[in-house]
């Protein structure tokens, strides 16, 4: 049982500890825009049309630190030196994030790092070593742990990365499913994965009321490459603590709708023959802005969609390993049909870069731009 919930003493020190999180980075986040950091300028991708800093990735790593604090000065001792790791490594992205959103990184050099950071976690925390294959069950990996835990950590940082494009889409979908983490990991023997997503979870709520649904506040590479990792790292970490309790598919299915839209605009640009590396505004959510809904509309729609696939990837923990690919299926199903009707929508309208009968000028792309402002695909 974890020491952290099995002591009677529980529910106050994850309360406290959740609340350092959130206070400490509503007060960051608030003297970030006073101080302008990171100022970002809208461009022909942006969604915003207002300099607007760049910098709550700084107030959300800082209330995790200060939540990871109080559970490490007052808890379990055994936390220690796993949280540790975890935060040493999280900082490395951190601050690969920071420098990128300061001296605007070429992309090679942000795989790279990328890379170093998801090799680094291998060896320190070890790659995942099993993973639910249908009709077949839990599977051992082998020789191809190593580079599938590398490929999912940096594949799931650039999707996350991609999707951080309107008002509180990013901040919000990852918090619930952080804290989905940190409940579904609640009775379970991994400590360092469940509160650290739970204060993770914290933090990002006390970053929200600065990002949406007003926008004065932008998460920036120095916090979409962090959160992005530490989901990342969590659904290998958890699986591999719970003996796959919390299945490796856990936070796959929980954060389909984002993987599902990044996968849909690479397919659909693909098969338009289009550059898949270019920066673009593409992507789905992108889509449904452009079309003219607000920033708090798609968000809205995207955390009910997260919302719906958690609890598939809740109620998937009641299943067999070989039946556990029966929820993202089943959610990859419900998110087709609305995706095409989507995509055709935006065809009609033009918004698709080679269409013959886009009618956009380039007056539109500045005043209606729906990219990402800090890290544009």
């Amino acid at each position: 049982m974890n020491a952290f919930f099995s002591a009677g003493a529980a529910p106050f020190l994850v309360g406290g500890a959740g609340l350092a999180a959130l206070l400490v980075a509503l007060l960051m986040s608030r003297l970030a825009i006073a101080q302008g950091w990171l100022p970002d300028h809208p461009n022909g991708r942006s969604s915003h049309q207002r300099v607007t800093p760049r910098s709550g990735g700084v107030a959300v790593f800082a209330g995790w630190l200060a939540g990871l604090g109080v559970l490490a000065f007052a808890g379990d001792p055994d936390f220690i030196p796993g949280a540790l790791r975890l935060v040493l490594l999280a900082g490395a992205v951190f601050a690969l994030g920071l420098i990128d959103d300061i001296l605007e990184l070429r992309a090679l050099w942000k795989f790279v790092g990328q890379v170093a950071a998801a090799v680094a976690y291998v060896a320190i925390f070890g790659p995942l070593s099993f993973a639910p294959a249908p009709f077949v069950g839990d599977v051992p990996l082998g020789l191809l742990a190593a580079p599938i835990t590398v490929f999912w950590i940096v594949g799931f940082m650039n999707a996350f990365n991609f999707m951080d494009g309107v008002n509180g889409i990013a901040a919000a979908c990852a918090g619930f499913v952080l804290f989905a983490v940190a409940v579904a990991g609640a009775n379970l023997d991994i400590g360092v994965w469940a509160m650290s997503a739970g204060v993770a979870a914290a933090a990002l709520v006390g970053f929200l009321p600065q990002n949406f649904p007003g926008g004065r506040l932008f998460m920036g590479d120095n916090g979409s490459q962090t959160v992005g990792f530490l989901l990342a790292a969590m659904a290998v970490g958890a699986a591999n603590a719970s003996d796959g309790a919390v299945s490796a598919l856990f936070i796959p299915t929980a954060m389909a709708p984002f993987i599902f839209d990044v996968g849909f605009t690479l397919l659909h640009r693909a098969a338009r023959r289009q550059s898949i590396p270019t920066a673009h505004r593409e992507h789905l959510y992108q889509l449904l802005l452009r079309l003219g809904l607000s920033h708090a509309a798609v968000t809205s729609i995207y955390l009910s969609l997260t919302a719906l696939s958690t609890a598939a990837a809740i109620a998937m923990l009641r299943l067999e390993p070989q039946n556990q690919w029966l929820a993202p299926l089943a959610i990859l199903i419900v998110l087709s049909a609305p995706a095409i009707l989507v995509f055709r929508r935006a065809q009609r309208a033009g918004l698709l870069a080679g269409d013959a009968a886009n009618a956009e000028t380039a007056a539109d792309e500045a005043s209606l731009g729906a990219g990402v402002s800090h890290a544009a695909e």
